[in-house]
């Protein structure tokens, strides 16, 4: 790293970590503010509200990253720029890509750092956040109905509650799958089972049992009108709760989406989640990229407008984002078209105003 380098990365992590101090804060004390009533009803001890907040941390954190990296670029090179550093140096033939090398170097390391801490530590404290919120903060109360369940017996089999009903104890379109070094053998439907207490198993009414031969033939057996499924399963086990899709890092749902598939489930929905995650982790390194160029457009003496349109910037990138993803989980095109939509029309807005900037 020369000179150069180390002096616009000093200049710029200086500010950097000054607005991510003060986004957290500000997030900390409206997130406290929000939730002090239910803090005070539920009786949470202040070693609570210290852990809940522990667990928070890394997610406001990473929520403040895009803005700290914006604002901290802006007012960075806005600062060199209206003290004539940036004109000096550009007067010495010095390119702007070679002006911004480091910051454009540090926003692919911020790329793949937000890769890992998203995967690896906001995640799994968002699960310790929301089982603790759903314990302390607003206790779950039980639905009346779940969707697609999904659990694995002791023997192995995948089992699917299309929907099951915890407070009767019993399911609806209810399917047990049972599979050898991931082929699908046997498959068993059970419009119905309820669970009987005496005898601690699932009764079924009726069913049918279907055995998957070699050629991709289809065998199928409709079971006697009443019986006990093949489950070790109790409902304490179906009600347990497990980590939540949303909750899950990249690859933890990226097997979730693979075993939908296998069982023939749509995963279209988690599909989405799945890019979102993957799309939003080029936040910080898109933001360098608009950064610069707001920076050094328009008058030295006023930074205001180039605040203005970096946080207008960072807005619509927002909405284009989040949009999309909730579009891709709504229409029959492949989500991930939705969901990366922002990223390219940024990409591509900020080598326009960077090469616009760097023809100056």
């Amino acid at each position: 790293m020369t000179t150069l380098d180390s002096y616009i990365l000093k200049a710029f992590l200086r500010i950097f970590g000054l607005v991510m101090l003060v986004l957290v804060g500000i997030i900390l004390i409206v997130d406290f503010v929000e939730h002090i009533d239910a803090f005070v009803d539920q009786g949470l001890t202040t070693k609570l509200v210290f852990i809940y907040y522990l667990y928070n941390l890394p997610a406001f954190i990473d929520m403040s990253l895009p803005m700290s990296t914006l604002l901290a670029v802006v007012f960075a090179l806005g600062t060199l720029n209206r003290n004539y550093e940036i004109a000096a140096t550009r007067a010495c033939g010095i390119s702007l890509f070679r002006l911004s090398r480091s910051l454009l170097l540090f926003g692919i390391l911020l790329t793949v750092f937000q890769f890992l801490f998203q995967n690896f530590v906001v995640m799994p404290f968002n699960h310790k956040n929301k089982e603790m919120a759903r314990q302390y903060i607003k206790p779950d109360r039980t639905p009346s109905v779940q969707r697609e369940v999904i659990r694995q017996d002791l023997n192995g089999n995948i089992v699917v509650f299309g929907r099951y009903f915890p407070r009767q104890d019993r399911g609806a379109e209810v399917a047990i799958y049972t599979f050898n070094d991931s082929t699908l053998q046997q498959r068993s439907d059970y419009p119905r089972l309820y669970w009987v207490d005496s005898s601690q198993q699932w009764l079924y009414p009726a069913g049918v049992f279907r055995t998957f031969l070699e050629g991709a033939e289809v065998e199928f057996a409709a079971l006697p009108d009443s019986g006990f499924a093949p489950l070790t399963l109790t409902p304490v086990d179906v009600e347990k709760d497990e980590i939540r899709p949303d909750e899950m890092n990249l690859f933890q749902l990226g097997q979730f989406i693979e075993k939908k598939r296998i069982l023939g489930l749509n995963p279209h929905r988690w599909i989405a989640d799945y890019h979102y995650k993957i799309a939003f982790v080029f936040t910080g390194f898109i933001t360098i990229f608009l950064g610069i160029s707001f920076a050094l457009q328009g008058t030295r003496e006023n930074l205001a407008p180039a605040v203005g349109k970096s946080i207008f910037a960072l807005f619509i990138y927002y909405i284009l984002i989040m949009g999309g993803k909730k579009v891709g989980n709504n229409l029959a095109f492949h989500p991930a078209y939705a969901v990366w939509f922002g990223n390219v029309i940024l990409f591509v807005i900020g080598s326009l105003l960077f090469w616009r900037t760097a023809q100056r």
